[in-house]
């Protein structure tokens, strides 16, 4: 074999080894990327959940004022009738018992 046939053998072989070192370095550069990507998008996910749930338990909470106001209402709309009805009765009463009191 001739000497300049070995060297390009060996260069060749370089070259390979080269090509083969380059394409290692760039998969586990590629893996590292998706590695930290998949994180960026873990964290950005768990924020939107978050806000998401923290949004519902603010339309929640609003709702159950709502609820609470309106039941308040109702109720003070109650007691307003039972005062009103029980000053009316209150009134016959007194009239009855003095009209007994004063006309045996």
């Amino acid at each position: 074999m001739s000497v300049d046939i070995l060297k390009d053998i060996r260069a060749a072989e370089a070259r390979a080894e080269q090509i083969e070192a380059e394409a290692a370095q760039k998969a586990r550069e590629m893996i590292a990327d998706a590695r930290r990507e998949a994180a960026e998008l873990r964290e950005r996910l768990l924020e939107e959940a978050e806000n998401e749930a923290l949004d519902l338990l603010k339309a929640s909470e609003e709702k159950a004022h709502q609820d609470i106001n309106t039941a308040d209402a109702r109720i003070r709309a109650q007691c307003d009738d039972i005062r009103k009805e029980a000053g009316e009765r209150l009134d016959k009463a007194v009239d009855f018992i003095v009209g007994r009191i004063v006309k045996p």
